[in-house]
């Protein structure tokens, strides 16, 4: 399998330092986006593919395969080419992930 495409796990995570200060004088922490890069396999793809190939009724508008990788779940957000895709199904192999996604933006 050649993973020739880098793409990107956005997490959102609490900053370390505050933002400001509420009414309270308690600090404030904003959540910042935290991209993690991994390299996959892009490909075109369909829900009616979808259906026919996993069993599986979902909206798809890419397939993703790559390594695996415990940060990818289901509703994770994954950028690709400056796109932001959603997780909507995935297959889990010993050796690969077999990622559906779909454009989200």
């Amino acid at each position: 399998m050649r993973l020739t495409k880098t793409l990107y796990i956005v997490e959102n995570i609490q900053s370390d330092t505050p933002s400001g200060v509420d009414e309270f004088d308690r600090p404030i922490y904003e959540d910042v986006p935290r991209k993690t890069p991994f390299l996959a396999e892009v490909e075109p793809f369909s829900s009616r593919l979808a259906e026919s190939q996993y069993g599986v009724s979902v909206e798809v508008s890419n397939r993703v395969f790559c390594l695996p990788n415990d940060k990818i779940r289901i509703q994770s957000i994954i950028e690709y080419n400056g796109l932001e895709f959603e997780v909507t199904e995935m297959t889990t192999y010993d050796n690969h992930y077999e990622v559906l996604i779909k454009k989200v933006k």
